[in-house]
């Protein structure tokens, strides 16, 4: 726990979201961004790694100038710093945090995972994102994410490929496809679905069968018919017809995961 963390747990005092955020900026900045601009810069070859973010978040690198820290007899240059490219802004770092971690490999990717979630760490309040193999995503109420968001990821690990579809989920939920975050959590579970069948059904045609084959009870056997209807209900039906607001495809989201972690636990061994 950090100082200030701490500081205000014991006496009782409270820090309004955009504070902490900016706080969390400047952190980022200094032990992240700092470290990969200068400290390390031949380690992570970071002319070529300025213009390949520039590429990627869709700025042109030939609008920032390079820094001449060179004599009259010796010109050398330093790419901008990545905050040229983030402002500062909250969203814009954690959009740069995101790609330096695909970008990265290996011990610099560990080094950056651990360096974000130390930062993290050190916030005073919820700032309204977590981080999950890689990505940021929204949070939520706590012990719901633990439970139902960060387990499941934990329980796809031997289903690669429902995972991918999971992560897509929770990345179109923090971009506000509400569609989308239905799609993939059906396909999530459909994946799931065949697997434990062994045949490539669609998880409409697979229902009776995987319900018969995890042995609930009827009213867990209802649950389950009722959250595959939704989906293939909302993924035949126009736009106009099936519009799931901002709750309802969190609470999907959320029932998705509890799903993922009945069915596989409850699955044949």
């Amino acid at each position: 726990m950090g100082i200030r963390k701490r500081f205000n747990k014991v006496f009782g005092l409270g820090d309004k979201i955009e504070e902490e955020r900016r706080r969390y900026v400047n952190r980022v900045n200094q032990s992240i961004f700092s470290v990969i601009d200068r400290k390390k810069a031949d380690y992570f070859e970071y002319g070529t790694l300025f213009n390949h973010i520039c590429f990627e978040i869709g700025v042109d690198a030939d609008t920032f100038p390079w820094e001449n820290v060179g004599d009259y007899l010796y010109e050398s240059y330093l790419p901008p710093k990545i905050n040229v490219l983030t402002r500062n802004g909250f969203a814009e770092s954690n959009l740069v945090l995101c790609f330096l971690y695909q970008h990265f490999e290996d011990e610099a990717r560990r080094w950056l995972a651990q360096k974000i979630q130390d930062i993290l760490l050190q916030a005073t309040c919820d700032i309204g994102v977590r981080w999950k193999d890689g990505f940021f995503y929204p949070s939520g109420a706590k012990e719901l994410d633990s439970g139902l968001i960060e387990e499941p990821l934990d329980w796809l690990d031997g289903y690669p490929s429902e995972k991918k579809d999971f992560l897509k989920a929770l990345k179109s939920f923090g971009e506000g496809s509400w569609g989308d975050v239905i799609k993939n959590c059906y396909s999530g579970v459909e994946g799931i679905s065949r697997k434990i069948l062994s045949n490539s059904r669609t998880l409409d045609n697979n229902k009776e069968e995987l319900l018969r084959t995890i042995g609930l009870s009827d009213g867990w056997n209802a649950i389950l018919n009722n959250f595959i209807n939704y989906a293939h209900d909302y993924r035949h039906a126009s736009e106009q017809r099936y519009r799931s607001s901002k709750e309802e495809t969190e609470a999907y989201l959320y029932m998705s995961g509890l799903i993922i972690r009945l069915v596989i636990e409850r699955k044949p061994t």
